[in-house]
């Protein structure tokens, strides 16, 4: 799955000699907490954050003319003196799991999406690698539930699935993960995602195959 299709197309950016007061006003009107800022062609120059926006201003604490001077000058800045230029970003091919690492790594809540020629075609965020994975994994879908169950080998996922073709139990998914609470490499967890709305039933039958149910 790739970030095209989940991402934020066709993005707001600004330019560098943008006020840093207008990039603080799109911000919080528009519920920003990034803007890209590119050069008249579209190509990435930077990031401004609500947090490089906020880092700007003088803080509370300040008062009189010492106050004064800082927020003159900041009023009179643009956000190429606060915008962020190391950047990281995906592109037109990039994935999910790419979004995902890339993410995590930077510890960034946005990334944005750049084509062949570095210019700025979206904005790839959190929440929407958060629905990526929603529908990767059949969330979304109407009447569906998650079972698991603990698994003592590989043939396990194949009889399993044996086992819901036979008793006609309709399902999307079959996950094999690791066991996080076994210490064994032999033991794992399987995620089957159900289409039906009588779990119990379900249960009933996996534990009557001999799986364990958790």
């Amino acid at each position: 799955m790739f970030v095209t299709g989940f991402m934020t197309p066709n993005p707001l950016t600004i330019s560098p000699e943008t006020l840093v007061p207008e990039a603080r006003k799109i911000l919080k009107e528009r519920h920003f907490r990034h803007l890209p800022v590119t050069d008249p062609e579209g190509h990435l120059l930077g990031i401004v954050t609500d947090r490089d926006i906020r880092s700007a201003y003088p803080s509370s604490i300040l008062t009189g003319e010492e106050r004064r001077k800082i927020l003159e000058k900041v009023e009179n800045s643009s956000v190429d003196t606060v915008m962020s230029t190391k950047l990281s970003s995906l592109n037109i091919n990039s994935t999910i799991d790419d979004a995902l690492i890339l993410l995590e790594r930077q510890n960034v809540g946005a990334l944005p999406v750049l084509d062949d020629e570095g210019k700025v075609v979206g904005i790839f965020s959190i929440r929407d690698l958060m629905r990526a994975y929603g529908e990767l994994f059949g969330l979304y879908e109407k009447g569906s539930a998650l079972v698991s169950v603990r698994a003592f080998g590989e043939t396990d996922i194949s009889r399993l699935v044996r086992v819901l073709e036979n008793r006609g139990i309709p399902f999307t998914r079959v996950i094999r993960a690791r066991d996080l609470s076994s210490n064994s490499p032999e033991e794992a967890m399987i995620h089957i995602r159900v289409q039906t709305m009588q779990l119990s039933s379900i249960k009933k039958v996996l534990r009557e195959e001999g799986f364990q149910v958790i």
